[in-house]
């Protein structure tokens, strides 16, 4: 009960607050992934087996929720378009999908701790030994995942890609592992059968991103047409159907693979920019390996298929007076914005442009041209190594509203992107008024 209070609570609160419907749409997701644990743990705790120890009992509705949560895990990476709405966009979307995972495997660990054997009956020694792999399995994918593991590890992105790929078969060994041992589970034919499709879920998905997700995917074919390379590590190409193509809209990203079978891996880069006949432009900054690879070898005349368009970073949801922040190649969705923009748009845009150096600021030209173009647009450079890191006292000085009116878009390294949405918060920013496109996809 106080579980659903909270939820109702919550709602209400969104429900009358001053803003597009699109972003109220997003706080669905999440809410539906809280709201249905919580029915779980009410479950559990309601059908559970009163002759059972309380400690025994606990520890295994760790491990149940542990299986619900890498479930969601399993859902949400599936890139499915129908649930962006619902979380706010892909990026938004995989954002959930490592929470998820990381709060399981947090909930393995008490899980193993607490259960143990089985009281009352001999243990079953293939139902622990496929907990085992589960847990050591779980906890090494989870592991490598985080950043600094990663850089530690130097481990690239295509091998981390290849070990993830193994969540599904380590959630479905928990799954049976479960139903081998759990005593809670085997009480209940309610908890059996919910617990069975929770798991079976998670493990359908694992199938469908395995072997279905990239034949069902939106996928067309494109030609490299043009390369250029504006800076060291900045790749410019523009892209030119061979059939129908695709039409993103401003501020939407795409898995790009360049190369056909066997080459270069996909990538997701956010579209600079449209042509006619749904040509496309995209920015790509040399990073990791692969994106270096890119950068020297790309010429133009390779195909290559882009599937998308995903995510929901729209200046549309913001209202008349708006602030865009963008570090580096951060710029990239807001080129696209200002393609979209007329003379005569209402929207008051005040644009910073973080780089680090003047000689760094390659797309200052264009967005010069630009803001001559729209008088609604502020252009304001920031040279950090001149100038200092941007600061919110900056941001206040540049705008002409009330700081919690103002919708703010920020794209950008995440350090960047998590001191300005701090900044914001504090001085009574709305969450729903601060906007972030994150690519911290591992």
């Amino acid at each position: 009960m106080p579980a659903l209070v909270a939820v109702l609570v919550y709602w209400f609160r969104v429900l009358r607050r001053p803003m597009d419907v699109r972003l109220k749409r997003r706080h669905v997701g999440g809410s539906a992934v809280l709201t249905l644990g919580a029915g779980m743990i009410v479950l559990w705790v309601q059908e559970r087996p009163m002759t059972l120890p309380g400690r025994y009992k606990w520890g295994e509705l760790a491990g149940v929720m542990a299986v619900y949560l890498f479930t969601w895990s399993l859902i949400l990476a599936t890139r499915a378009r129908w649930l962006e709405p619902w979380f706010g966009g892909l990026d938004r979307m995989y954002l959930w999908h490592k929470r998820a995972a990381i709060a399981g495997t947090l909930l393995v660990l008490p899980h193993f701790t607490v259960t143990g054997a089985a009281p009352g009956r001999p243990a079953n020694t293939a139902g622990l030994a496929l907990g085992v792999i589960s847990l050591l399995g779980i906890i090494g994918l989870v592991v490598i995942s985080l950043p600094r593991a990663a850089r530690i590890l130097r481990l690239s992105y295509y091998r981390w890609k290849f070990l993830h790929r193994l969540m599904g078969l380590f959630v479905a060994t928990s799954v049976i592992h479960g139903l081998v041992l759990d005593q809670v589970i085997a009480s209940s034919l309610v908890l059996r059968v919910v617990f069975l499709i929770v798991g079976t879920a998670g493990f359908l998905c694992y199938l469908y991103e395995e072997l279905l997700m990239r034949r069902l995917l939106p996928t067309a074919d494109y030609t490299v047409t043009s390369v250029t390379r504006p800076a060291e590590g900045i790749v410019e190409l523009r892209l030119t159907p061979s059939g129908p193509g695709i039409t993103p809209q401003p501020g939407q990203f795409v898995f790009l693979h360049v190369g056909g079978d066997g080459a270069w891996h996909e990538h997701p880069f956010s579209v600079a920019g449209t042509g006619p006949g749904r040509q496309l432009r995209l920015s790509v900054r040399a990073r990791g390996r692969e994106t270096r690879t890119l950068a020297a070898e790309l010429t133009p005349g390779l195909p290559a298929a882009v599937s998308g368009p995903y995510g929901m970073f729209d200046f549309t949801l913001g209202g008349r007076a708006q602030v865009w922040i963008a570090g580096g190649i951060g710029i990239v969705p807001f080129l696209s914005w200002l393609q979209a923009l007329t003379s005569e748009d209402r929207h008051s845009v005040e644009l910073f442009y973080i780089v680090p150096t003047e000689a760094d600021a390659v797309y200052l030209p264009e967005l010069l041209a630009q803001s001559d173009r729209l008088p609604s647009v502020r252009l304001h450079p920031v040279f950090t190594r001149t100038y200092g890191h941007l600061t919110g006292a900056d941001v206040d000085a540049a705008i002409q509203a009330p700081i919690t009116d103002v919708h703010t878009f920020i794209c950008g390294p995440v350090p960047m992107v998590e001191d300005i949405s701090r900044y914001l918060r504090r001085r009574g920013v709305p969450r729903d008024y601060i906007h972030a496109e994150h690519f911290a996809f591992r």
